[in-house]
Order: C-alpha cells, then structure tokens, then sequence
C-alpha cells in the first residue's frame, strides 16, 4: 500500500494528514503557523510529518512523497507570494524535500483542494471542473477541457477578487467591492451580526445568546425556528454568491461547481443556488446545465489535495 502526506499552510495552523490512495486520512496532526518564518515552518512540518504518520500506525519507509498547500502563488514548488504567511520567494519544495528526505511538491490550496475532489471526490471524471470555497475569504480554482488552469506564473484562479458591486468597500486587496467581502463565510457572521444589532429581541439575538457566540451555525439556527429576518439575511447572501457564479459559469462553462468551505454543510444555503445560476447564465436551458454540489472532503479536502497532487 502507498501512502503520502498532505499539508495545509493556513495563516492560523499548519494541518498535516497521512492519506491512502483512495484519498482516506489515516492519522493527522496540526500546528500554529509561525508567520513570516518560513525556515522555522519548514521545521514544525517536518515534526508534524513524522507525528502525522505515527498517528497513522505508518512506518516512515512506507511514505512515498510529501506534497503541501499554500495560500497565495505558487509557481514551479516556489512560494512567489502570500501575504497572509509573509511568504515571498520562498522555494518550499525544495526546502520540504531536504527537511522530510521525501520527494515533495507544493502547489496553491486552492487548487489543492479542486485536486482532491477532481481526482477523488464529487467531481471525479469530469473535465469542467470549479471548486468554490467560502471561508475567511473566497478561494477558487478551475479545471477546463481536463487540465487544471493555473494561468501566466501560476497566478490565475483567484475568482475571490472579481469585484460584484460599486458601494466602496474596501477588499483586503487594495481594490473595492470584491466578491469576497459579501459572499464569504466572514460575510455571513458579518451580516448575522448587524441582524442582531437590529434586533436584540429576535430569534437570531436568542440563538447566538444560548450559544455563547455569533458563529456560521446562528443564522440558520435561526430560520429553522421561523426567523424570517435571518431568511431574509440568507436570501441575500445567496443574492451576492450567485452574483459571482454566474460570472465563473459565463466564462468557463464547468460541468459541476463544488461548494467548499464550512457554511456549505448547509442545505439552505447551498441547494438554492443550483437553479438560481442555471436560470441566469447566459443562454438559459439553450446552454449545458451547471451542477452545484457540495464536496466529499469539505475541510479535509487541503490535506487530501496536497497529497493527491504528489500521487503519480
């Protein structure tokens, strides 16, 4: 049997996975990030590797490769940038190879995370491929006629920026109004919050009091008890997440987008969305039908897809 491991650089943590060929996480383990050192990551990756393969019950001769994920461009094993880590120029699979005595290769987590469900997942044999992840921000990747797009320098794919509005608010990128500030998972808990600001006295207000936090599970708490505010919050941000998919189906027509990111456990949120873009896109039923499903790995699908990359 081969086995491989899987790492997810997150700006928070370091998630590292042992996986089997059928994309199965046999043992993980995770770390906090140390944030603009990459040499001092390279280390604790290296600890969580050998930890991650002992929570696995497998001998460090069994492990084939090493293959991570990192937030931002990446091009030929380089870390070219990522802001979120204070990365620049940063040659991690080289770094990896040397510190793990394995083959090792990196490549963007977002495409990991299309690689897993493209290779493994719910998208297995299809050749149009989007992997939309609603998270902090808005990760995407593509895959077109059977090849996964990573455009010039490997710097395509970040569907997060494409800008839906005109109101002025500021992205985190320097530009205004893009997707991500309204269709995100941080959007969510945003909007529940001013909902709850509106109505201190309301059903969502409740909620979040016996939960003790304002988290992504609220609002549709909420609804299930017949909130209709928290349905009209809902509605809108399905509003602003079709306003985007639209877009991608325009341009790259896919067979199937898969839903990541947490929020997307949700049915009310997700279920909607499939008629929503179909009716929208251009050419109507005239077109081929986009299917939107959510995934196999949902936030395992980093480690799964670090380490599918390195599988042939």
């Amino acid at each position: 049997m081969a086995y491989y491991i899987g790492i997810d650089i997150g700006g928070m943590s370091i998630k590292v996975g042992v996986v089997d060929q059928d994309g199965n996480i046999l043992g993980k383990c995770a770390a906090p990030t140390p944030l603009g050192d990459a040499a001092k990551a390279v280390d604790v990756m290296a600890d969580l590797c050998r930890d991650a393969a002992k929570a696995a019950g497998v001998s460090w001769q069994d492990i084939r490769a090493v293959g991570a994920g990192a937030p931002g461009t990446v091009c030929d094993g380089v870390v070219t940038y990522a802001t979120n880590l204070g990365w620049y120029g940063v040659p991690l699979a080289d770094m990896l190879g040397k510190a793990t005595g394995k083959a090792a290769a990196v490549g963007n987590d977002a495409n990991c995370a299309l690689i897993a469900e493209w290779r493994l997942g719910v998208a297995r044999g299809k050749d149009n491929v989007a992997m939309i992840t609603l998270g902090t921000g808005i990760g995407t990747a593509f895959v077109a006629d059977g090849h996964l797009l990573l455009g010039n320098g490997s710097a395509s794919g970040e569907g997060g920026h494409q800008r839906i509005k005109h109101l002025g608010r500021k992205c985190s990128c320097g530009r205004e109004d893009c997707w991500e500030l309204y269709a995100s998972a941080t959007s969510l808990l945003r909007r529940t919050e001013a909902l709850i600001a509106a109505e201190p006295q309301g059903i969502c207000a409740a909620v979040a009091k016996e939960r003790g936090q304002i988290d992504g599970y609220v609002l549709f708490a909420a609804i299930e008890r017949g909130d209709r505010s928290a349905q009209a919050v809902l509605q809108q941000l399905q509003e602003d997440i079709v306003d985007g998919l639209v877009n991608i189906a325009n341009i790259l027509r896919p067979e199937i987008i898969v839903m990541g990111g947490g929020i997307c456990a949700q049915d009310r949120l997700v279920s909607p969305l499939e008629d929503m873009v179909n009716s929208r896109t251009l050419g109507g039923a005239g077109n081929p039908h986009v299917f939107i499903v959510k995934p196999r790995f949902f936030n395992d699908a980093g480690i799964v897809g670090a380490a599918a990359q390195v599988m042939e």
